[in-house]
C-alpha cells in the first residue's frame, strides 16, 4: 500500500508497515466503517492516542501478506480482532511457527501485560487493537532494521529504526537488489531480523507496487 516507499528509501528513511501512523485521533462517538486503509498509513488511530498513559484508545494496524511481528510485550492488555485477512497469535519469547494459533476474519486475541507473545499475517490483514496506554510494543530479543541507510535498530516496533554501532551478520540481500518470491518478481524494499530467534524477513516491493513479505528460503535471485 505505501508505493512512495521507494523514495524513502533512496533517503535513507526506510517505514517498516509498523512505522506509520496518523496523528491522535479527535473523535468523540460515532461509527468507524471498516474501509481500506489510507495509502502510506500502516497504524490508523480511530479513538484516543495509543501513547498517552491511562487512556484509552482504538487503532487499526494493517500487516502485508506473510509478516511475522517479531516477539514483544506491551506494558498493558492488548486485545486484537481480525476485521480483514487472516491472522495467527502465538505465545512465547521465541518466534515459534508450531505455536501459532490461527485467528480468522472475527476472531478475538488478548494478551495479558507483559506477556511475551508473537504474530503471523499469512494474507493482507487488517488488525483493530484496543486497550488502555501507553500501547507499547517492547521487542523480547534485539531487533535490526535494514535500509538503504544502514542497519539501524528497532527500539520498538512501533518506531523507526535508530542508529546503531551493531553489525548483525543476518542481511544477506541488499535494499534494491531484484529477486523471485512465492508472490512474484520484485526487490528488496527493507528488512527485519532477530538474531536470538535465528529469523529474518525481507519486504518486497513488486512491479506493480503490492508488497509482501518473505524469508531468504523462499526468494531466489532474479534471472
Amino acid at each position: 500500500m505505501f508505493r512512495n516507499a521507494s523514495l524513502f528509501a533512496a533517503l535513507g528513511l526506510l517505514l517498516l508497515p509498523d512505522a506509520v501512523a496518523q496523528p491522535a485521533s479527535t473523535h468523540t462517538g460515532g461509527v468507524f466503517p471498516m474501509h481500506p486503509m489510507v495509502e502510506g498509513v500502516w497504524v490508523e488511530k480511530l479513538v484516543g492516542d495509543p501513547e498517552v498513559p491511562d487512556a484509552e484508545f482504538v487503532i487499526r494496524i494493517h500487516h502485508d501478506p506473510g509478516y511475522f511481528v517479531l516477539p514483544h510485550t506491551h506494558p498493558r492488555t492488548e486485545n486484537i480482532t481480525v476485521l480483514s485477512g487472516a491472522w495467527a497469535l502465538g505465545m512465547g519469547a521465541r518466534l515459534d511457527r508450531s505455536k501459532l494459533v490461527p485467528m480468522p476474519q472475527g476472531a478475538l486475541g488478548v494478551v495479558a501485560p507483559k506477556m511475551a507473545h508473537f504474530g503471523y499475517a499469512k494474507l493482507e490483514t487488517i488488525l483493530q487493537v484496543h486497550g488502555i496506554g501507553p500501547f507499547l510494543n517492547l521487542p523480547v530479543d534485539p531487533v535490526f532494521e535494514l535500509s538503504a541507510h544502514g542497519i539501524l535498530a528497532k527500539p520498538s516496533l512501533l518506531k523507526p529504526g535508530v542508529p546503531t554501532t551493531a553489525k548483525p551478520d543476518c542481511f544477506k540481500l541488499r535494499v534494491g537488489e531484484r529477486i523471485h518470491g512465492r508472490m512474484g518478481a520484485g526487490t528488496v524494499a527493507g528488512a527485519l531480523c532477530s538474531p536470538s530467534n535465528l529469523f529474518t524477513e525481507y519486504w518486497i516491493t513488486k512491479v506493480d507496487g503490492k508488497r509482501y513479505w518473505a524469508t531468504l528460503d523462499e526468494l531466489r535471485p532474479a534471472s
